[in-house]
C-alpha cells in the first residue's frame, strides 16, 4: 500500500470514529446559528436581540443559569414536559442531539 493511500485511509478513519461533539461549534455559535436571538437577547455575551419583541416574550437569557440545569434547558427547547410560565417554549429546537447538548451546557454557564 503506498504512504498517501495508507495516511488517506487512517485519515478518514480517525475523522469516522471521532464524536460529533468534536465537530460542534460552541454554544454561543450555535445559539445564533439557529436564530435563538430571534427572541432572546444574551446581553452578557454581546448577544443582542434579533428582532424587536416586547421583553416579557423575549427574556435575556444571560442569567438563565442560575434558575436551570442542561437538563431542563434542553426538554424546554424539545417541547417535551418542562414549562415557563405555564407555556411550552415556541419552538423546538431543530438541531442535532449533540448540538442541543452544547447549546444546553452553554446556557446553563451563563449564570
Amino acid at each position: 500500500m503506498k504512504l498517501t493511500t495508507w495516511i488517506s485511509a487512517a485519515a478518514f478513519a480517525a475523522s469516522v470514529a471521532l464524536p460529533a461533539a468534536a465537530f460542534a461549534a460552541d454554544g454561543k455559535t450555535l445559539f445564533t446559528t439557529y436564530k435563538c436571538n430571534d427572541c432572546h437577547a444574551v446581553k452578557s455575551q454581546g448577544i443582542p436581540l434579533g428582532v424587536a419583541k416586547p421583553e416579557e416574550e423575549a427574556p435575556d437569557l444571560s442569567h438563565v443559569g442560575k434558575e436551570r440545569d442542561k437538563k431542563w434547558i434542553a426538554m424546554f427547547l424539545l417541547k417535551k414536559q418542562e414549562t415557563e410560565k405555564g407555556g411550552k417554549h415556541k419552538k423546538r429546537f431543530g438541531g442535532e442531539k449533540e448540538e442541543l447538548k452544547v447549546l444546553a451546557e452553554w446556557l446553563e454557564s451563563l449564570k
